[in-house]
Protein backbone atom coordinates (compact mmCIF):
# COMPACT_ATOMS: atom_id res chain seq x y z
CA UNK A 1 0.00 0.00 0.00
CA UNK A 2 1.13 3.52 -0.64
CA UNK A 3 2.74 5.29 2.35
CA UNK A 4 -0.43 7.77 2.77
CA UNK A 5 -0.89 10.04 5.91
CA UNK A 6 -4.32 9.74 8.16
CA UNK A 7 -5.20 12.47 10.50
CA UNK A 8 -6.80 12.61 13.62
CA UNK A 9 -7.55 14.46 16.23
CA UNK A 10 -5.57 14.76 19.50
CA UNK A 11 -8.44 13.71 21.87
CA UNK A 12 -8.84 10.59 20.03
CA UNK A 13 -5.16 8.84 20.15
CA UNK A 14 -6.16 6.32 22.23
CA UNK A 15 -8.65 5.09 19.94
CA UNK A 16 -5.94 5.15 17.26
CA UNK A 17 -3.43 3.54 18.77
CA UNK A 18 -5.95 0.30 18.67
CA UNK A 19 -6.95 1.12 14.64
CA UNK A 20 -3.19 1.14 14.14
CA UNK A 21 -2.46 -2.27 15.84
CA UNK A 22 -5.15 -3.89 13.54
CA UNK A 23 -4.27 -2.31 10.70
CA UNK A 24 -0.28 -3.44 11.38
CA UNK A 25 -1.06 -7.26 9.87
CA UNK A 26 -2.86 -5.68 6.61
CA UNK A 27 0.42 -3.97 5.08
CA UNK A 28 -0.61 -0.71 6.39
CA UNK A 29 2.08 2.01 5.57
CA UNK A 30 1.63 5.59 6.86
CA UNK A 31 1.90 8.03 9.25
CA UNK A 32 -0.63 8.85 11.78
CA UNK A 33 -0.77 12.73 12.18
CA UNK A 34 -2.35 14.68 15.16
CA UNK A 35 -4.50 17.69 14.61
CA UNK A 36 -6.58 20.34 16.79
CA UNK A 37 -8.71 20.62 14.37
CA UNK A 38 -10.30 19.48 10.96
CA UNK A 39 -9.07 23.16 9.37
CA UNK A 40 -5.24 21.46 9.84
CA UNK A 41 -5.79 18.56 7.83
CA UNK A 42 -4.45 19.11 4.18
CA UNK A 43 -7.69 18.82 1.60
CA UNK A 44 -7.94 15.59 -0.16
CA UNK A 45 -6.35 13.73 2.82
CA UNK A 46 -8.15 10.63 5.35
CA UNK A 47 -9.37 12.63 8.34
CA UNK A 48 -10.84 10.93 11.41
CA UNK A 49 -13.01 13.18 13.39
CA UNK A 50 -16.03 12.83 15.89
CA UNK A 51 -19.33 14.40 15.59
CA UNK A 52 -18.67 16.54 18.38
CA UNK A 53 -15.92 18.46 16.97
CA UNK A 54 -18.25 18.97 13.86
CA UNK A 55 -20.23 22.29 14.35
CA UNK A 56 -21.56 24.02 11.80
CA UNK A 57 -18.97 26.05 11.17
CA UNK A 58 -16.64 23.30 10.34
CA UNK A 59 -19.09 21.41 7.87
CA UNK A 60 -18.21 23.40 4.96
CA UNK A 61 -14.78 22.51 4.77
CA UNK A 62 -15.68 18.42 4.73
CA UNK A 63 -16.31 18.06 1.70
CA UNK A 64 -13.01 19.19 0.40
CA UNK A 65 -11.40 15.56 2.85
CA UNK A 66 -11.81 11.98 2.53
CA UNK A 67 -13.44 12.50 6.26
CA UNK A 68 -14.80 9.51 8.41
CA UNK A 69 -17.23 10.34 11.25
CA UNK A 70 -17.39 8.20 14.16
CA UNK A 71 -21.00 8.05 15.71
CA UNK A 72 -21.83 7.46 19.68
CA UNK A 73 -24.73 5.84 18.31
CA UNK A 74 -24.42 4.63 14.66
CA UNK A 75 -27.44 4.48 12.81
CA UNK A 76 -28.44 4.42 9.20
CA UNK A 77 -30.11 7.83 9.58
CA UNK A 78 -27.32 9.34 11.11
CA UNK A 79 -24.81 8.20 8.33
CA UNK A 80 -27.11 9.36 5.45
CA UNK A 81 -27.13 12.99 6.88
CA UNK A 82 -23.41 13.01 7.61
CA UNK A 83 -23.09 11.52 4.18
CA UNK A 84 -25.32 14.05 2.69
CA UNK A 85 -23.07 17.04 4.05
CA UNK A 86 -19.61 15.46 2.43
CA UNK A 87 -18.21 12.89 4.56
CA UNK A 88 -17.04 9.85 2.96
CA UNK A 89 -18.08 7.55 5.69
CA UNK A 90 -19.52 6.68 9.07
CA UNK A 91 -18.65 4.16 12.27
CA UNK A 92 -19.52 3.78 15.60
CA UNK A 93 -16.81 5.05 17.70
CA UNK A 94 -16.50 2.03 20.07
CA UNK A 95 -15.65 -0.43 17.08
CA UNK A 96 -12.06 -0.33 16.24
CA UNK A 97 -12.17 -3.10 14.06
CA UNK A 98 -14.89 -1.53 11.98
CA UNK A 99 -13.16 2.05 12.15
CA UNK A 100 -10.12 -0.16 10.18
CA UNK A 101 -12.08 -1.63 7.29
CA UNK A 102 -13.32 1.76 6.87
CA UNK A 103 -9.78 3.02 6.58
CA UNK A 104 -8.63 0.23 4.04
CA UNK A 105 -11.81 1.14 1.85
CA UNK A 106 -11.45 4.84 1.53
CA UNK A 107 -7.04 4.47 0.84
CA UNK A 108 -8.02 2.27 -1.73
CA UNK A 109 -10.69 4.73 -3.40
CA UNK A 110 -7.72 7.46 -3.09
CA UNK A 111 -5.28 5.37 -4.79
CA UNK A 112 -7.86 4.49 -7.26
CA UNK A 113 -8.32 8.23 -8.05
CA UNK A 114 -5.06 8.96 -8.61
CA UNK A 115 -5.03 6.53 -11.96
CA UNK A 116 -5.18 8.82 -14.61
CA UNK A 117 -6.81 8.26 -18.04
CA UNK A 118 -5.58 9.53 -21.85
CA UNK A 119 -9.30 10.97 -22.22
CA UNK A 120 -8.96 13.09 -18.84
CA UNK A 121 -5.23 14.36 -19.98
CA UNK A 122 -7.03 15.07 -23.46
CA UNK A 123 -10.01 16.83 -21.50
CA UNK A 124 -7.18 19.32 -19.36
CA UNK A 125 -5.48 19.89 -22.83
CA UNK A 126 -8.85 21.08 -24.13
CA UNK A 127 -9.62 23.61 -21.48
CA UNK A 128 -6.46 24.82 -21.04
CA UNK A 129 -6.77 25.85 -24.51
CA UNK A 130 -9.66 28.16 -23.78
CA UNK A 131 -8.28 32.11 -22.78
CA UNK A 132 -11.01 32.24 -20.25
CA UNK A 133 -11.30 31.34 -16.39
CA UNK A 134 -13.15 27.63 -16.30
CA UNK A 135 -13.82 25.42 -13.23
CA UNK A 136 -15.95 22.82 -12.22
CA UNK A 137 -16.93 20.92 -8.66
CA UNK A 138 -18.70 18.22 -7.52
CA UNK A 139 -21.67 17.58 -5.45
CA UNK A 140 -19.78 18.42 -2.37
CA UNK A 141 -18.61 22.33 -3.80
CA UNK A 142 -15.08 20.61 -3.54
CA UNK A 143 -13.06 21.96 -7.25
CA UNK A 144 -12.18 18.73 -8.95
CA UNK A 145 -10.58 20.97 -11.72
CA UNK A 146 -9.70 24.26 -13.82
CA UNK A 147 -7.98 25.63 -16.56
CA UNK A 148 -4.92 27.51 -16.84
CA UNK A 149 -6.24 30.51 -17.09
CA UNK A 150 -8.44 29.98 -13.64
CA UNK A 151 -5.33 29.48 -12.18
CA UNK A 152 -3.65 32.45 -13.27
CA UNK A 153 -6.82 34.88 -12.53
CA UNK A 154 -7.04 34.15 -9.12
CA UNK A 155 -3.23 34.03 -8.55
CA UNK A 156 -3.25 30.19 -7.47
CA UNK A 157 -1.44 27.22 -8.67
CA UNK A 158 -3.68 23.85 -9.28
CA UNK A 159 -2.52 22.14 -6.38
CA UNK A 160 -4.20 25.03 -4.01
CA UNK A 161 -7.34 24.55 -5.96
CA UNK A 162 -7.96 20.92 -7.09
CA UNK A 163 -9.27 19.46 -4.03
CA UNK A 164 -10.16 22.18 -1.92
CA UNK A 165 -13.54 23.91 -1.13
CA UNK A 166 -14.57 27.58 -2.00
CA UNK A 167 -13.76 28.42 1.55
CA UNK A 168 -10.12 27.27 0.96
CA UNK A 169 -9.80 29.48 -2.50
CA UNK A 170 -11.78 32.84 -2.03
CA UNK A 171 -11.44 35.31 0.76
CA UNK A 172 -13.25 34.62 3.76
CA UNK A 173 -15.89 37.87 2.55
CA UNK A 174 -16.76 36.23 -0.88
CA UNK A 175 -17.02 32.44 0.20
CA UNK A 176 -20.19 32.69 1.63
CA UNK A 177 -21.88 34.10 -1.14
CA UNK A 178 -20.37 31.52 -3.61
CA UNK A 179 -21.61 28.92 -2.02
CA UNK A 180 -25.10 30.35 -1.25
CA UNK A 181 -24.74 30.48 -5.04
CA UNK A 182 -23.52 26.82 -5.61
CA UNK A 183 -26.29 25.54 -3.38
CA UNK A 184 -28.85 27.14 -5.26
CA UNK A 185 -27.95 26.28 -8.82
CA UNK A 186 -27.33 22.69 -7.41
CA UNK A 187 -30.91 22.39 -6.15
CA UNK A 188 -32.82 24.04 -8.81
CA UNK A 189 -30.36 22.50 -11.70
CA UNK A 190 -30.07 23.91 -15.56
CA UNK A 191 -28.07 27.12 -15.34
CA UNK A 192 -27.01 29.81 -13.77
CA UNK A 193 -26.17 33.70 -13.95
CA UNK A 194 -24.84 36.37 -11.95
CA UNK A 195 -21.93 38.69 -11.34
CA UNK A 196 -20.16 39.08 -8.02
CA UNK A 197 -16.23 40.28 -7.06
CA UNK A 198 -13.69 38.37 -7.36
CA UNK A 199 -10.19 38.32 -5.81
CA UNK A 200 -7.72 39.02 -8.85
CA UNK A 201 -4.13 37.68 -8.73
CA UNK A 202 -2.53 40.90 -8.00
CA UNK A 203 -4.90 41.72 -4.80
CA UNK A 204 -7.39 43.65 -6.28
CA UNK A 205 -11.33 42.71 -6.77
CA UNK A 206 -13.01 42.87 -10.18
CA UNK A 207 -16.57 42.49 -12.13
CA UNK A 208 -16.94 38.61 -12.74
CA UNK A 209 -19.84 37.35 -14.95
CA UNK A 210 -20.58 33.50 -14.05
CA UNK A 211 -21.59 31.14 -16.27
CA UNK A 212 -22.46 28.54 -14.71
CA UNK A 213 -24.39 24.57 -15.59
CA UNK A 214 -25.20 21.62 -13.23
CA UNK A 215 -23.44 18.25 -15.05
CA UNK A 216 -24.90 14.59 -13.98
CA UNK A 217 -23.44 11.37 -13.59
CA UNK A 218 -24.56 8.47 -16.26
CA UNK A 219 -27.25 7.15 -13.46
CA UNK A 220 -29.14 10.48 -13.82
CA UNK A 221 -27.66 12.06 -10.31
CA UNK A 222 -26.14 15.56 -10.02
CA UNK A 223 -22.63 15.17 -10.42
CA UNK A 224 -21.52 18.84 -9.45
CA UNK A 225 -21.02 22.18 -11.59
CA UNK A 226 -19.43 23.99 -14.28
CA UNK A 227 -18.58 27.21 -14.48
CA UNK A 228 -17.04 30.26 -16.86
CA UNK A 229 -15.62 33.48 -15.44
CA UNK A 230 -16.05 36.56 -17.64
CA UNK A 231 -14.52 39.83 -16.53
CA UNK A 232 -17.00 42.68 -17.25
CA UNK A 233 -15.36 45.48 -14.82
CA UNK A 234 -14.42 47.37 -17.71
CA UNK A 235 -17.69 46.99 -19.27
CA UNK A 236 -19.37 47.85 -15.62
CA UNK A 237 -16.88 50.72 -15.41
CA UNK A 238 -18.06 52.27 -19.21
CA UNK A 239 -21.60 51.85 -18.11
CA UNK A 240 -21.43 53.14 -15.01
CA UNK A 241 -19.47 56.29 -16.81
CA UNK A 242 -22.16 56.51 -19.45
CA UNK A 243 -25.37 56.60 -16.61
CA UNK A 244 -23.37 59.51 -15.22
CA UNK A 245 -22.71 61.08 -18.52
CA UNK A 246 -26.78 61.18 -19.21
CA UNK A 247 -27.54 62.59 -16.03
CA UNK A 248 -24.45 64.73 -15.84
CA UNK A 249 -23.59 69.00 -17.48
CA UNK A 250 -20.07 68.24 -19.46
CA UNK A 251 -19.22 71.91 -18.69
CA UNK A 252 -19.71 72.37 -15.39
CA UNK A 253 -19.88 68.72 -13.79
CA UNK A 254 -23.32 69.59 -11.91
CA UNK A 255 -26.69 67.64 -12.96
CA UNK A 256 -27.87 68.29 -15.81
CA UNK A 257 -32.08 68.82 -16.98
CA UNK A 258 -32.73 64.81 -16.54
CA UNK A 259 -31.11 64.94 -13.56
CA UNK A 260 -32.90 67.84 -12.22
CA UNK A 261 -36.48 66.37 -13.04
CA UNK A 262 -35.50 62.75 -11.68
CA UNK A 263 -34.10 64.28 -8.24
CA UNK A 264 -36.86 66.79 -8.15
CA UNK A 265 -39.62 64.49 -8.23
CA UNK A 266 -38.03 62.37 -5.28
CA UNK A 267 -37.72 65.27 -3.13
CA UNK A 268 -41.22 65.85 -3.91
CA UNK A 269 -42.43 62.70 -2.99
CA UNK A 270 -40.52 62.49 -0.02
CA UNK A 271 -42.16 66.01 0.88
CA UNK A 272 -45.60 64.74 0.64
CA UNK A 273 -44.52 61.68 2.38
CA UNK A 274 -43.36 63.63 5.37
CA UNK A 275 -44.54 66.95 5.52
CA UNK A 276 -41.26 68.53 5.70
CA UNK A 277 -40.86 71.86 3.33
CA UNK A 278 -39.09 71.52 0.29
CA UNK A 279 -38.27 74.75 -2.32
CA UNK A 280 -36.71 75.19 -5.38
CA UNK A 281 -34.67 77.91 -6.93
CA UNK A 282 -33.99 78.96 -10.20
CA UNK A 283 -30.95 81.36 -10.91
CA UNK A 284 -30.09 83.12 -14.00
CA UNK A 285 -26.60 85.20 -14.99
CA UNK A 286 -27.30 88.89 -15.58
CA UNK A 287 -26.15 89.84 -19.33
CA UNK A 288 -24.78 86.48 -19.86
CA UNK A 289 -24.48 87.24 -23.68
CA UNK A 290 -22.55 90.32 -23.06
CA UNK A 291 -19.39 88.42 -21.38
CA UNK A 292 -19.75 86.03 -24.38
CA UNK A 293 -19.94 88.69 -27.16
CA UNK A 294 -16.62 90.47 -25.52
CA UNK A 295 -14.60 88.04 -24.38
CA UNK A 296 -15.40 84.53 -26.44
CA UNK A 297 -16.86 81.76 -25.78
CA UNK A 298 -14.45 79.74 -23.94
CA UNK A 299 -14.17 82.63 -21.28
CA UNK A 300 -18.11 82.28 -20.78
CA UNK A 301 -17.43 78.40 -20.08
CA UNK A 302 -14.88 79.42 -17.31
CA UNK A 303 -17.10 81.85 -15.96
CA UNK A 304 -20.03 79.42 -15.32
CA UNK A 305 -17.54 76.99 -13.72
CA UNK A 306 -16.74 79.73 -11.55
CA UNK A 307 -20.25 80.01 -10.85
CA UNK A 308 -21.04 76.87 -10.09
CA UNK A 309 -18.03 76.76 -7.71
CA UNK A 310 -19.29 79.83 -5.83
CA UNK A 311 -22.73 78.86 -5.87
CA UNK A 312 -21.76 75.07 -4.03
CA UNK A 313 -19.26 77.08 -1.47
CA UNK A 314 -22.56 78.47 -0.18
CA UNK A 315 -24.96 76.09 -0.48
CA UNK A 316 -25.31 72.84 2.64
CA UNK A 317 -24.69 69.39 1.63
CA UNK A 318 -28.26 68.47 1.29
CA UNK A 319 -28.74 70.84 -1.50
CA UNK A 320 -28.06 70.42 -5.24
CA UNK A 321 -27.36 72.23 -8.27
CA UNK A 322 -28.23 71.51 -11.58
CA UNK A 323 -27.43 73.53 -14.84
CA UNK A 324 -30.78 73.41 -16.73
CA UNK A 325 -30.27 75.97 -19.58
CA UNK A 326 -27.55 77.67 -20.86
CA UNK A 327 -26.31 80.14 -18.01
CA UNK A 328 -29.62 79.09 -16.14
CA UNK A 329 -29.64 76.82 -13.09
CA UNK A 330 -32.06 75.47 -11.15
CA UNK A 331 -31.30 74.35 -7.30
CA UNK A 332 -33.44 71.79 -4.92
CA UNK A 333 -33.61 72.49 -1.48
CA UNK A 334 -34.85 70.10 0.93
CA UNK A 335 -36.44 70.76 4.46
CA UNK A 336 -36.20 74.45 3.33
CA UNK A 337 -39.60 76.77 3.84
CA UNK A 338 -39.86 80.04 1.56
CA UNK A 339 -38.25 81.89 3.78
CA UNK A 340 -35.38 79.95 4.42
CA UNK A 341 -34.84 79.88 1.03
CA UNK A 342 -35.47 83.48 0.41
CA UNK A 343 -32.37 83.57 2.75
CA UNK A 344 -30.46 81.08 0.78
CA UNK A 345 -30.93 83.09 -2.60
CA UNK A 346 -30.03 86.34 -1.21
CA UNK A 347 -26.88 85.22 0.36
CA UNK A 348 -26.06 83.80 -3.37
CA UNK A 349 -26.51 86.74 -4.75
CA UNK A 350 -24.63 88.97 -1.90
CA UNK A 351 -21.19 86.25 -2.98
CA UNK A 352 -21.25 86.87 -6.34
CA UNK A 353 -21.02 90.56 -5.98
CA UNK A 354 -18.47 90.40 -4.11
CA UNK A 355 -16.18 87.45 -6.19
CA UNK A 356 -13.60 88.04 -9.14
CA UNK A 357 -12.73 85.69 -11.67
CA UNK A 358 -9.48 86.65 -13.08
CA UNK A 359 -8.01 85.34 -16.29
CA UNK A 360 -4.68 86.46 -18.20
CA UNK A 361 -5.79 90.00 -18.47
CA UNK A 362 -9.32 89.60 -17.69
CA UNK A 363 -10.95 90.19 -14.83
CA UNK A 364 -14.65 89.24 -14.60
CA UNK A 365 -17.73 90.13 -12.70
CA UNK A 366 -21.04 88.56 -12.21
CA UNK A 367 -24.30 89.22 -10.64
CA UNK A 368 -27.11 86.88 -10.75
CA UNK A 369 -31.43 87.23 -10.70
CA UNK A 370 -33.05 84.22 -8.73
CA UNK A 371 -36.51 83.10 -8.48
CA UNK A 372 -37.84 81.20 -5.36
CA UNK A 373 -40.58 78.74 -5.30
CA UNK A 374 -41.95 76.50 -1.98
CA UNK A 375 -43.65 73.06 -3.12
CA UNK A 376 -46.75 72.74 -0.71
CA UNK A 377 -49.53 70.32 -1.07
CA UNK A 378 -50.60 68.90 -4.10
CA UNK A 379 -47.70 71.30 -6.07
CA UNK A 380 -46.58 69.69 -9.56
CA UNK A 381 -42.71 70.13 -10.62
CA UNK A 382 -43.12 71.57 -13.77
CA UNK A 383 -45.99 74.37 -12.34
CA UNK A 384 -43.46 75.24 -9.56
CA UNK A 385 -40.75 75.38 -11.67
CA UNK A 386 -42.83 77.99 -14.25
CA UNK A 387 -44.25 80.08 -10.92
CA UNK A 388 -40.24 80.19 -10.06
CA UNK A 389 -39.25 81.49 -13.87
CA UNK A 390 -41.91 83.75 -13.71
CA UNK A 391 -40.32 85.25 -10.28
CA UNK A 392 -36.54 85.23 -12.22
CA UNK A 393 -38.04 87.31 -14.83
CA UNK A 394 -39.82 89.79 -12.35
CA UNK A 395 -36.09 90.23 -10.60
CA UNK A 396 -34.85 90.45 -14.66
CA UNK A 397 -37.48 93.62 -15.19
CA UNK A 398 -36.84 95.07 -12.38
CA UNK A 399 -33.29 95.67 -12.19
CA UNK A 400 -31.17 92.44 -12.38
CA UNK A 401 -29.21 92.00 -9.21
CA UNK A 402 -31.88 90.56 -7.33
CA UNK A 403 -33.94 87.71 -5.63
CA UNK A 404 -38.07 87.61 -5.95
CA UNK A 405 -40.29 84.98 -4.59
CA UNK A 406 -42.82 83.57 -6.72
CA UNK A 407 -46.36 84.43 -6.65
CA UNK A 408 -48.89 82.22 -4.74
CA UNK A 409 -50.61 79.44 -7.36
CA UNK A 410 -54.29 80.81 -8.31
Amino acid sequence: MSPYGVYYLKHLQPLIEDVGGLLKGHGWAGDWLAIDSLEQARPGSLVIVDEAALGPERQPLMPARKVLVLLQQWSLDACAEWLAAGARACCEQARADRIAAELMTLRAQLEAAEVRFGDVDILQSVIDAIPVPIFYKDEFHVYRGCNVAFNDYIGLPPDKVVGHSVYEVAPAELADRYYAADEELLASGGTQRYEAPVRYADGSYRDIEFNKAVFHKPDGRVGGQVGVMLDVTERNRLMRQLEKFSHTDPLTGTGNRREFDAVAHRELRHHRHSGLPLSLLVLDVDHFKQINDQWGHAVGDQALRFLVDQCRSQLREADRLFRTGGEEFCMVLPRTDLEQARRVAERLCSHMRGQTLNLEGISLRMTVSIGVVELTGDDDIDESLERADQALYRAKREGRDRVNLALPAV
